[in-house]
């Protein structure tokens, strides 16, 4: 982890109401996984005070090497209000890469992504770094939703070879008419998968959960939480979890990647 003054290399808009973000990032992110996140702060302002968790979109390389970050953000708030107006070459100051990170263990033939609304970035991330390791997979199936065709963001970035892709919107206008989490029901009563990598809103994240453990399918979900330090000082990012004496564990520290069937939703 490391705290870093960044610049701000684009803004810009991804869809409606919807911003990429590239940053500088000299140092840090070299080994920063799918699954971890960064806590920013917009300039020296006080107004919004604390920092904003976002998940990792991706890393910009140059040669080879790690030179910038790339997020994804949805403007719902003063402080990604405040961030969308943000120019090329601002800074910004920038804690990360903070928290765990989804894990594919090399077993893994058949992946199964699923990404709801703003919880495409890991999952993004991850359709990306498995890419990278040729061969490692036989199949990966990626599901992605949100209410209407405008929620779909970087659905073209998931056209990647060996790559199947699957939309789904609520009012139908674009993909299967309907939740996600009914086109993953129905791929996993056609055939066993061995993962199931999810990123959502949480009552998607319960279903996907629950869809996963019907069919006996191991599944690793991304929660998403409010944050006000992002590294275990605030203790406001609690979740409950199975089979343990504390019964609670962290998103910023434990998380934000947890084994879905350890929580208790």
């Amino acid at each position: 982890m490391i705290v870093q003054n960044t610049t701000i290399l684009w803004n810009q808009p991804a869809a409606p109401g919807y911003y990429r973000l590239g940053l500088t990032c000299d140092r840090g992110f070299d080994t920063a996984k799918p699954g971890q996140f960064i806590m920013l702060r917009i300039g020296d302002r006080v107004n919004p005070l604390l920092r904003r968790p976002f998940s990792l979109l991706g890393l910009i390389r140059d040669k080879g090497r790690v030179t910038g970050i790339e997020i994804l953000y949805k403007v719902v708030g003063k402080g990604t209000r405040q961030l969308s107006v943000c120019q090329t070459g601002e800074r910004l100051s920038v804690i990360g890469p903070l928290g765990n990170a989804f894990l594919v263990p090399d077993t893994c033939r058949h992946l199964i992504l699923v990404a709801g609304g703003v919880g495409v970035p890991p999952i993004r991330f991850l359709a990306q770094s498995m890419l990278d390791q040729d061969g490692a997979l036989d199949r990966c199936v990626v599901f992605v939703g949100g209410r209407t065709k405008d929620d779909l963001v970087c659905i073209s970035e998931f056209d990647l070879p060996g790559f199947l892709l699957d939309i789904s919107t609520d009012d139908g206008s674009q993909g299967h008419h309907g939740v996600v989490t009914q086109s993953l029901e129905r791929a996993l009563a056609r055939g066993p998968a061995d993962l199931v990598c999810a990123c959502g809103p949480l009552p998607m994240l319960k279903a996907v959960t629950a869809i996963a453990q019907t069919h006996g399918v191991a599944c690793q979900v991304s929660i998403e939480a409010m944050m006000a330090c992002g590294m275990g000082a605030c203790l406001g990012c609690a979740v409950k979890v199975k089979g343990d004496d504390a019964r609670y564990r962290h998103v910023c520290m434990d998380g934000p990647v947890f084994d879905a069937h350890r929580l208790e939703w």
